[in-house]
């Protein structure tokens, strides 16, 4: 007799397949968390299985979406939505994240109606309510919301507290909090909630330091401005993160502005703005060269 015979298989469900993306997601790895979610998603799509199908295809989006690859994103995340299971505790993921690579590309009415077919009701309490809430929170931010876009990321993160070990207990809401207090004005709390990212159980991954550590930044002195938004930048490669790259790039070059180095100020914002040129990302292109100016007026500034 075969002596592995009554060995019992080694665990594969969809919760540890899902799981391990993320981490791998978490951990900086945005491909691999991509292929694998690839992988997974056809499985589950063969067997019929449509409700993993949605979730695999939704965290595949949100992985193409840190490599910048938003078009790509955009499909994924479309098909996740087609496929998801009205009801069920996952079912809004892929409309989150739709959502959230709409506001990317700048399409904020597209976005705003992918958010309000899926609003919950005002009783639901499913898993994936608190990523909900903070893809209509970036999307409020994005259209110069802040005060409902921080309410959006404290609930999000309230909830993610209760959940404990839930599907999205390490997003990053305090960050996506700390950026709404520093459009309204209030950088002291911003880099309270920051300073916890940074050091707490919840400061994982070089995407998350990055993404903290370019808005702690925004709460310094001018002058040591540059040397945090560099260790940003260093963290936002190892993650492979290009529009947060991007955006980390823009602030350094608009820094060196104010402080008087327009030659170091033009070829950042330069790389800044063909990075997210690159990837798509049409509103922070808008940002760093207005009216989408083409990069060479840069020398004229």
């Amino acid at each position: 007799m075969d002596r592995h015979a009554h060995t019992p298989p080694r665990p594969d469900t969809f919760a540890t397949r899902l799981r391990v993306a993320h981490a791998l997601l978490m951990a900086g790895d945005p491909r691999a968390a991509a292929d694998r979610c690839a992988r997974s998603r056809t499985r589950a799509a063969r067997a019929g299985a449509r409700g993993r199908q949605a979730a695999f295809g939704a965290l595949r989006a949100e992985a193409l979406l840190c490599l910048g690859e938003l078009a790509a994103a955009e499909q994924e995340a479309g098909a996740a939505v087609r496929a998801a299971v009205p009801g069920a505790s996952l079912g809004r993921w892929p409309a989150a994240v739709l959502a959230e690579v709409l506001t990317e590309l700048g399409r904020h009415e597209e976005a705003d109606r992918q958010l309000c077919r899926a609003a919950p009701e005002a009783s639901t309490r499913t898993a994936d309510l608190p990523r909900y809430l903070r893809a209509r929170g970036r999307h409020r931010l994005a259209v110069r919301r802040p005060g409902a876009a921080l309410a959006d990321f404290l609930r999000s993160g309230e909830l993610t507290y209760r959940q404990g070990n839930g599907p999205f207990a390490r997003m990053p809401w305090r960050t996506d909090a700390a950026e709404a207090l520093l459009h309204l004005g209030r950088p002291d709390e911003a880099a309270e909630l920051i300073a916890e990212q940074l050091t707490g159980a919840t400061a994982v991954g070089p995407r998350h330091r990055g993404i903290a550590l370019r808005l702690r930044a925004a709460t310094e002195e001018p002058a040591r401005r540059p040397a945090t938004l560099a260790l940003a930048a260093d963290e936002l490669r190892a993650a492979g993160d290009r529009p947060e790259l991007a955006r980390t790039l823009a602030d350094l070059g608009e820094t060196l502005h104010a402080l008087g180095d327009g030659l170091a100020a033009r070829a950042v914002l330069r790389r800044a703005w063909h990075l997210a040129a690159d990837c798509g990302a049409v509103p922070l292109c808008d940002r760093i060269l207005p009216h989408s100016t083409p990069p060479a007026a840069l020398a004229s500034r």
